[in-house]
C-alpha cells in the first residue's frame, strides 16, 4: 500500500462543503428529473439518461477534485457522465431491454470507472501532458506518470469511500426520521411534514453523502489503513481457496464433466470463482514490493489461485460451447463468451507471468496494469452499439431455421421477440410473412404475446434444456400430452427446463398436478408440488402450491402411487346480501359463526 501523498492528506474544508452542496442539488434534481419521467413518454429515455449522467459526473467529480486540479477532475467528471448516459441514449430503457441489455450498463460504469482510477492515477504523480503524442512518446508518458500502485490503491480507496459515504446518508436520515419523531411528540410537525415529500428526503441523502465523501476524501491515511486491513484479511482466504479448487479440479477425473452439466449453471459459477480467486491472488500479491506478502505458504496459495484460472475458464468455455453447439447463439450466451473470451486472456496472461522466472509478483503487478488499460477498452466498446450481440445472435438463429437445423416446431419464436431485441422483433415480423404456413401461424401467434413467461405458441419451442418427454413421468398411465399442456410443463413454475418432472394427468379433466423434483446434487431440497388447472382452452389457468418442505415428498410420493382422489366438501361461508365474504369458515369453528 501506498501512502497518500501530503498534499491529499492536509485538511480542505472548501471541499467538504463543496461536495455537501452539490451532493444535495444533484440528488434533487435526480428526484425531480424522476417525477418528469413517464413510463411510455417521449422524453422517458433522456430524462433517465440526464439522472444518469448528474450522478455520474458528481461521483466522479467528488472522487476526482483536488485543490487547484479543478478543470480536470470536471473533464474527467464529465467524461464519465457522457460514457455512463450514452448507455441509454445508444439503447432502450431498462424496462424495454432484452434478457441481457443489462450488461451494457454494466460494461458503461465498469469503462467509467477505469477512466476514472486511470486520471487520479495519473495526477498523483502530476507528469503533465505527454512531450510527443507518439507511440512511443506514449509508452515513456504512461511509464512516467502511471504506476500500479496508484492504480490498485485507487480502485479499492473509491470502492470503500463510495460504501462508506452511502452508510452515512443513510444514518443521516434516519437520524432525520428520529428526529421528526421527537419534534412530533412536542407537536412540531414540520420536519416529519416535509421528510414525506422525496425531493426532501433525496437533498438529505444527497447531502449526507456529500459530507462523508468530503471528510473521506481529506482523510486518506484512515481510508489507507482500512485498505490494508481488507488485504490482510483476504489473504487469509487465499488458502482456503486454492484447497477447495484444487479438490474440485482433482475430483473432476473421477466424477466426470457430466455433474456439471446437470446444473445448468456451469458457466456462472466458474467465472464467479476464477474471479473471486483473481481478488485473493492480488491480494497476497498487493501493491508493491513492500506491501507484498512476505509468507511461503500465501505465495504458492497466489501461484496456485493464478494457475487454476485456465481450467476454470476452460470449463466456462466448454460449458458455454456446447449450449451454443445445441441451440445456437443468443445474446446470453454471446455475453457469456465474451467474458470466457476476456477471462482466457487474463488466465493466459497469469499463467505466463506465474511460469516464468522468480520474481512473478513484480511482473504480475506490470500484467495488471496492462490488463486495466485492456479492460477499460473492452467494457467501453461493449457499452455502445458498436458490437450488436442481438443482431449477430439473431442472423445464426434465422440461419438454423432456414437450413432446417431446427424445425419450425422446436424454433423459440418467444425468445426472438422478447430476448434478441429490435433485430429479434424483426425478423418475427419477416417470419410473419413465411411461405411455410407452420413458420407463419407461430410467428404471428407470438407477436400476440405480452409477457416473456407465457407459454410459447409452438409447444416444444420452450424446451431449451433437456427435451421433456426424457425426464418427464405421467401417471396413472402414459398418454398423450395436448400442445397447450406441453407448453406449460416447460415453464419456470413447472418442471422447468431441466428437472426430472411426475404429472398426474387423466384426459378430459381440467386440472394436472405436476410433481418437479430437485436436483440430484442438492440433498436439502424438497420437491415442489402444484396444481395446473385448464381454462379457456389452455393451461394458463391458476397455479396453486399443494405442499412445500418436507410435506412435499409425502405428497409427491401420494401423487406417484395413485393416491389422489377429488372429494366434494361442505364448508360455510359468509354472505353480506348475495356477495360471499372473507374466507370459508373452518367446520370447527362453525357453531362460533353468526
Amino acid at each position: 500500500m501506498v501512502e497518500q501523498e501530503p498534499s491529499r492528506e492536509s485538511h480542505w474544508p472548501l471541499r467538504v462543503w463543496t461536495l455537501a452542496v452539490l451532493g444535495g442539488l444533484i440528488a434533487v434534481a435526480i428526484e425531480r428529473l424522476g417525477v418528469l419521467r413517464e413510463p411510455d413518454g417521449q422524453w422517458s429515455r433522456h430524462l433517465a439518461a440526464a439522472s444518469i449522467f448528474l450522478g455520474v459526473t458528481g461521483l466522479a467529480f467528488g472522487l476526482a477534485r483536488e485543490r487547484r486540479r479543478l478543470i480536470g477532475a470536471v473533464i474527467v467528471a464529465l467524461l464519465c457522465g457522457l460514457v455512463a448516459a450514452g448507455v441509454l441514449l445508444w439503447n432502450l430503457m431498462p424496462q424495454d431491454w432484452s434478457g441481457d441489455e443489462g450488461w451494457r450498463l454494466a460494461c458503461g460504469f465498469a469503462a467509467t470507472s477505469f477512466l476514472l482510477v486511470l486520471y487520479q492515477a495519473g495526477q498523483d504523480r502530476a507528469a503533465g501532458w505527454p512531450a510527443s503524442w507518439s507511440p512511443g512518446g506514449l509508452r515513456a508518458w504512461k511509464r512516467e506518470s502511471i504506476h500500479y500502485a496508484d492504480v490498485h490503491g485507487h480502485l479499492w480507496t473509491n470502492a470503500l469511500m463510495l460504501g462508506a459515504s452511502l452508510l452515512f446518508a443513510g444514518m443521516a436520515l434516519a437520524l432525520a426520521h428520529l428526529l421528526a419523531e421527537m419534534f412530533a411528540l412536542v407537536k412540531i410537525d414540520l420536519l416529519r411534514r416535509l421528510l414525506r415529500e422525496d425531493w426532501f428526503t433525496a437533498a438529505i441523502c444527497g447531502t449526507g453523502f456529500g459530507v462523508a465523501l468530503g471528510l473521506l476524501r481529506d482523510r486518506g491515511s484512515i481510508i489507507a489503513a482500512l485498505q490494508r486491513v481488507v488485504m490482510v484479511v483476504l489473504r487469509v482466504l487465499a488458502p482456503v481457496l486454492a484447497i477447495g479448487i484444487f479438490i474440485f479440479l482433482a475430483a473432476l477425473p473421477l466424477t466426470g464433466l457430466a455433474p456439471l452439466w446437470e446444473t445448468g449453471g456451469t458457466t456462472p459459477i466458474m467465472l464467479g470463482g476464477a474471479i473471486i480467486a483473481l481478488i485473493l491472488a492480488n491480494a497476497v500479491v498487493d501493491d508493491s514490493e513492500m506491501d507484498e506478502s512476505r509468507s511461503v505458504l500465501l505465495s504458492a496459495c497466489a501461484a496456485a489461485l493464478g494457475l487454476f484460472l485456465v481450467p476454470m475458464v476452460g470449463i466456462a468455455a466448454f460449458s458455454s460451447g456446447l449450449r451454443i453447439q445445441q441451440h445456437g447463439l443468443s445474446p446470453e450466451r454471446l455475453w457469456a463468451f465474451t467474458f470466457i473470451l476476456v477471462g482466457g486472456i487474463v488466465a493466459l496472461g497469469y499463467a505466463i507471468t506465474i511460469l516464468g522466472r522468480r520474481g512473478w509478483f513484480a511482473r504480475l503487478r506490470q500484467t495488471n496494469l496492462r490488463l486495466v488499460f485492456l479492460l477499460a477498452f473492452v467494457a467501453l466498446l461493449l457499452s455502445t452499439p458498436l458490437v450488436s450481440f442481438e443482431r449477430i445472435a439473431t442472423a445464426d438463429q434465422m440461419r438454423r431455421l432456414a437450413s432446417g437445423r431446427v424445425s419450425a416446431e422446436e424454433f423459440d419464436y418467444k425468445a426472438l421477440w422478447f430476448d434478441f431485441g429490435d433485430s429479434g422483433r424483426a425478423a418475427i415480423r419477416e417470419l410473419a410473412g413465411s411461405p411455410d404456413a407452420r413458420v407463419r401461424r407461430y410467428a404471428k401467434a407470438v407477436q400476440s404475446l405480452t409477457s416473456r413467461f407465457e407459454p410459447p405458441p409452438n409447444a416444444r419451442g420452450g424446451e431449451q434444456g433437456a427435451p421433456l418427454d426424457s425426464r418427464l413421468t405421467i401417471v396413472p398411465q402414459a398418454v398423450p400430452i395436448d400442445s397447450a399442456l406441453r407448453a406449460r410443463l416447460v415453464l419456470f413454475d413447472a418442471c422447468g427446463t431441466t428437472a426430472r418432472c411426475l404429472l398426474r394427468y387423466v384426459p378430459g379433466e381440467s386440472t394436472a398436478i405436476v410433481v418437479s423434483y430437485p436436483s440430484a446434487q442438492c440433498e436439502r431440497c424438497f420437491p415442489t408440488v402444484r396444481l395446473l388447472t385448464r381454462g379457456k382452452g389452455d393451461w394458463r389457468g391458476e397455479t396453486s402450491w399443494l405442499a412445500d418442505g418436507a410435506d412435499a415428498v409425502a405428497a409427491a410420493e401420494a401423487v406417484r402411487s395413485g393416491a389422489v382422489s377429488f372429494r366434494e366438501v361442505t364448508r360455510r361461508q359468509l354472505y353480506l346480501g348475495n356477495e360471499a365474504v372473507g374466507d370459508p369458515i373452518p367446520l370447527e369453528n362453525a357453531a362460533a359463526a353468526p
